[in-house]
């Protein structure tokens, strides 16, 4: 690749430390690719007429945000699977922490805070 190319495509690697769901953790900013993902998935949930399914994507999309200091996935074992994340978690919590980590990773960290 490219000298140029290489710079252009580096991933933002933003990352800060916040609390969710009553724990400190250290978040990242999902790609416009990751978001897009979970936003395909949900409406195939919502289409199926799904809840569960539309509950786990977004248990899903907020599992991966969370990351290392360096912004690196944490080993599987270190978190819950999305199912047991919406077997103890209200659809009010589990609801403020997705509009969270969407407002986080679109930039708008005042808002997210603020919510």
């Amino acid at each position: 690749m490219s000298s140029l190319k290489s710079r252009l495509l580096a991933p933002d690697g933003y990352v800060e430390k916040h609390i969710l769901f009553g724990a400190e953790v250290y978040l990242r900013r999902l790609t416009i690719a990751e978001l897009d993902a979970y936003e395909q998935t949900l409406k195939k949930a919502q289409d199926s007429g799904s809840n569960t399914q539309a509950s786990i994507a977004g248990a899903n999309l907020i599992l991966q945000t969370i990351c290392d200091k360096a912004g690196q996935p944490l080993p599987k074992e270190e978190l819950p699977t999305a199912e047991e994340l919406i077997a103890t978690k209200s659809t009010h919590t589990l609801i403020e922490a997705l509009k969270f980590v969407q407002q986080f990773s679109c930039g708008s960290l005042d808002s997210a805070k603020k919510n």
